[in-house]
């Protein structure tokens, strides 16, 4: 009989270490990130309440960087998408996580193609 307790409390306190061991689940900063548009663009984005947003974005320059941050949980998805009309122009569409690259697309002299970048946020 004192066997069975002695395993019963050995198992008791294994379940609760590997409990007490368990990891918090941390959030991770998303941020989306568009430039190399010399005169704007039109953009789509899944915010941080999982619903798309859409907004027409005017830039004056090239260099001009719009940027979406936001908290996410690992294995969120994120989604931006965005087209330009001025021919001459280019675009540059990226996700970093927690500051580093995560997913980009780029394009340049093509009006009729939306850049969408996306996936699925890493642990």
């Amino acid at each position: 009989m004192k066997n069975l307790t002695i395993k019963f409390s050995f198992l008791f306190i294994a379940v609760f270490i590997l409990n007490a061991c368990e990891k918090e689940v941390e959030y991770k900063t998303v941020t989306y990130q568009i430039t190399n548009s010399s005169s704007g663009f039109y953009v789509n984005y899944l915010n941080e309440n999982a619903v798309i947003t859409k907004d027409t974005i005017v830039t004056a320059s090239a260099t001009d960087i719009w940027t979406y941050s936001f908290k996410a949980l690992p294995r969120d998805i994120a989604f931006v998408s965005a087209i330009y009309k001025d021919s001459a122009s280019a675009i540059l569409v990226r996700i970093l996580v927690d500051g580093k690259v995560f997913r980009q697309g780029a394009s340049k002299n093509d009006t009729l193609m939306y850049v969408t970048v996306s996936g699925t946020i890493p642990e």
